[in-house]
C-alpha cells in the first residue's frame, strides 16, 4: 500500500471516533482536583455503577494488596485504595464500557494482568509511582479496540503487525489504515485528560528508537516497565506471544539497569501474584 500523505493521514485519524470522557470519570476527576477530595462522595458516585463497584471490590481483595480480611464495602475500598488507584480503576473500566467492539474480553483481561504486573514492578523498582504504572498498563493499548470498531479488517492488521519481524509494530497499521493504535491511544489519553507523561508513553511505546529519543525518564520508565510487565504476563497466561520483547526487551532492561537474573526473580514473584489474583 502506498504511504498516505500527512493530509490524508489526518483525515483518517479524524474519521476515528474517540469515545468522549464519561460523566462518572468527569465527576471523579473534578473531585480529585480539589485540595481535599471527599472520599465518601466518591464512594457514593461509584456505588451508582454496579459493574465498577464489583471491579473495585475485586481489586481491593486481590493478593496485590495483601489484606487479611475480605472487604465488602465500597466506602472502605475507596479509603484503602486511595484517590489515585480509584481514579485509575474507574477510568479504565469506563474505557472498557465505552468501546463495544466484539470479542475483546481476552484483550481487556490481558491488559488488566499487565497493568497489575506493571504496578508491582514499579513498586519494587521505585522509579515511578505504582499508580501511574497501573494506569498506563490499562491504557497503553487502548487504541486497539477503537481501531477495531473503525476498521472491519483490523484483526488481520494485528496479525501482520505481530509478525512484523524487526519492523515497528505500528508500521503495518500505518500502511493499511493510515494511522495506528499508539497515535489513537494518545488522542484518547489527551481527550480524557490523562497526565501528559502517560499520554506520551502511550504514543511512543512501539518506537524502536524510543530509548534514544530524549524523552524524560518519567516517560521512558513507564514504557520499559510495561514492556517487562507484558513479557511476564504473556509468559504466564501463554495466551499470546510477546513479539515486542524481542525488539525492545533488551533496551528496556538496559534502561532500568536490570540483568537476566533480576528479570527471572521479578518474573517468578509476579507470576505467583497473578496466579493468586486469578485475573
Amino acid at each position: 500500500m502506498t504511504s498516505l500523505s500527512q493530509t490524508e493521514a489526518e483525515k483518517v485519524v479524524a474519521s476515528v471516533t474517540i469515545p468522549p470522557r464519561p460523566t462518572i470519570v468527569m465527576s471523579l476527576m473534578e473531585e480529585r482536583a480539589k485540595a481535599e477530595p471527599d472520599l465518601r462522595k466518591i464512594a457514593k458516585l461509584i456505588s451508582t455503577d454496579v459493574g465498577i463497584s464489583a471491579a473495585i471490590i475485586k481489586t481491593i481483595n486481590s493478593p496485590f494488596y495483601g489484606l487479611k480480611n475480605k472487604i465488602t464495602s465500597i466506602e472502605q475500598s475507596v479509603n484503602l485504595l486511595g484517590m489515585n488507584n480509584v481514579a485509575a480503576l474507574v477510568t479504565s473500566l469506563a474505557l472498557r464500557n465505552s468501546t463495544k467492539a466484539a470479542g475483546l474480553d481476552r484483550f481487556w483481561d490481558e491488559a488488566a494482568r499487565t497493568a497489575l504486573v506493571a504496578a508491582y514492578l514499579a513498586q519494587q523498582l521505585g522509579s515511578i509511582s505504582k499508580e501511574d504504572a497501573h494506569l498506563y498498563g490499562l491504557f497503553r493499548d487502548c487504541g486497539i479496540p477503537i481501531l477495531m470498531q473503525r476498521f472491519p479488517d483490523y484483526k488481520d492488521t494485528l496479525k501482520l503487525a505481530n509478525a512484523a519481524g524487526d519492523r515497528a509494530f505500528t508500521e503495518a497499521e500505518d500502511e493499511r489504515h493510515g494511522t495506528n493504535h499508539a497515535v489513537v491511544g494518545g488522542l484518547l489519553a489527551n481527550n480524557w485528560q490523562l497526565p501528559a507523561h502517560i499520554r506520551d508513553a502511550i504514543r511512543m511505546h512501539h518506537d524502536l528508537s524510543v530509548f534514544d529519543s530524549g524523552l524524560s525518564n518519567e516517560v521512558l520508565n513507564l514504557i520499559a516497565i510495561a514492556h517487562m510487565a507484558e513479557h511476564i504476563e504473556s509468559g504466564t497466561s501463554r495466551i499470546s506471544s510477546d513479539a515486542e520483547w524481542g525488539k525492545l526487551g533488551a533496551a528496556s532492561l538496559t534502561h532500568l539497569m536490570l540483568g537476566q537474573d533480576e528479570l527471572a526473580e521479578f518474573t517468578r514473584d509476579a507470576q505467583e501474584m497473578l496466579r493468586e489474583a486469578d485475573i
